[in-house]
């Protein structure tokens, strides 16, 4: 995945966040980081195949609780909170994704 967030995505969020960053808030900016990270999720589950997967990086994440049963390749998967807990913001700064409200206040910053 950190390939892919490299190479594929992160140019695409530094040209599209450089290039619109002085016109829109900070706001559009947190929301289309939110769904970046839905959408990285969902792609990130789809790897993973099997729910064995899932349970195991739940398990190591220190789930409390019931493992979830979840359908591995739908949209509505990406939103729960078992999910979020696998995959929190943390593990997307880990893999080195570039943030488009990193990138605005970096603009924003500069003509102060």
């Amino acid at each position: 995945m950190e390939e892919f967030i490299k190479h594929k995505v992160n140019p695409v969020i530094r040209g599209w966040g450089r290039y619109f960053g002085i016109g829109f808030s900070s706001k559009v900016f947190r929301e289309l980081d939110m769904w970046i990270r839905r959408r990285l999720r969902m792609i990130q589950l789809r790897s993973w195949k099997k729910i064995k997967k899932f349970h195991k990086e739940l398990r190591r994440k220190k789930w409390k609780g019931e493992l979830p049963r979840l359908r591995m390749n739908r949209w509505r998967s990406s939103k729960s909170t078992p999910v979020h807990t696998a995959l929190p913001i943390e593990w997307f700064r880990e893999q080195k994704l570039v943030f488009l409200v990193d990138i605005h206040k970096e603009l924003h910053s500069q003509g102060e």
